[in-house]
């Protein structure tokens, strides 16, 4: 005798459950990649405007300064608002590569050249200053640094004369 069902066998009702369970895997799997990857994103996005942040605050307070009136090394947080968040702002001279003047016909070089190089040389040093702001956030135990560097110039040192 054959019976009319309406409805589904338990076989069929446990493979629609295990292809469900296997989807659902797939995507909380999916899900969780694109979220780590919004909240790396948003990390970087909150580093970065706040390395723009302290530069550009640094642009300001020391424009038309000379550079004997900068502090080397500086440090701080960015309040409230950033709390797992510390910046750092370091000077150091500038150094120019090693540049030789060119040599002459003859061989030797020119009296000239390596005075305009050693008097350019000694400017770089006394008015050119690296900026280095780097940004620290402290996650567990290992701090997370990231830094931007850029060139400050004291505008006001003097050219020796001459040039």
């Amino acid at each position: 005798m054959r019976r009319n069902q309406k409805g589904f066998t338990l076989v069929e009702v446990l493979v629609a459950l295990l292809i469900l369970a296997v989807m659902s895997v797939i995507l909380y799997q999916s899900w969780n990649g694109s979220l780590l990857a919004v909240r790396k994103g948003r990390n970087y996005n909150t580093v970065f405007l706040l390395l723009q942040k302290k530069i550009t605050e640094f642009e300001i307070q020391s424009k038309d300064k000379k550079v004997d009136e900068l502090k080397e090394k500086d440090e701080g947080d960015f309040g409230s608002a950033y709390p797992d968040y510390k910046w750092e702002i370091k000077m150091k001279p500038f150094s120019l590569p090693p540049i030789t003047p060119p040599k002459q016909p003859d061989g030797g070089n020119s009296q000239l050249a390596e005075t305009i190089f050693k008097t350019m040389t000694d400017y770089f040093e006394k008015a050119v200053r690296e900026v280095s702001v780097t940004v620290i956030r402290q996650v567990g135990e290992k701090p997370q640094k990231w830094s931007v560097s850029t060139i400050y110039i004291d505008y006001s040192q003097e050219l020796p004369s001459g040039f």
